[in-house]
């Protein structure tokens, strides 16, 4: 079983996401990665605010959750084999690790993340 270990929220404007979540839901921002992924302040699961980018997944506000993986290669052969799909070939680098993007068999996105070794 892989455990969902960060909840990402993808939104089109993120200074404007923070100013909401500080504001209206009262998290504070614990760390800042470069001008497109903020973290917030949260409990025991990990709550990211991310930039849309143009031209990749996902095009329109969403949230996607994360799963950790200790072995990102062997989890993406997994999901294949169980009727998902990938929509990263290859684990795309990320500030804390390596992650990818797949599909379940109803066409929900996810992710997939490799923490770099401590």
């Amino acid at each position: 079983m892989l455990p969902v270990c960060v909840q990402t929220v993808f939104v089109p404007d993120l200074d404007e996401a923070v100013r909401f979540y500080s504001e209206g839901l009262g998290y504070e921002v614990k760390a800042t990665y470069g001008p497109c992924i903020v973290q917030l302040k949260t409990g025991a699961t990990t709550l990211i605010l991310e930039k849309i980018e143009a031209g990749s997944l996902p095009a329109s506000p969403a949230t996607i959750l994360c799963f950790q993986t200790e072995d990102i290669r062997a989890s993406m052969r997994s999901i294949v084999e169980a009727g998902g799909k990938l929509v990263d070939a290859e684990p795309r680098r990320c500030p804390v690790g390596v992650v990818a993007m797949f599909k379940d068999r109803a066409g929900v996105l996810y992710q997939l993340l490799q923490f770099d070794a401590a």
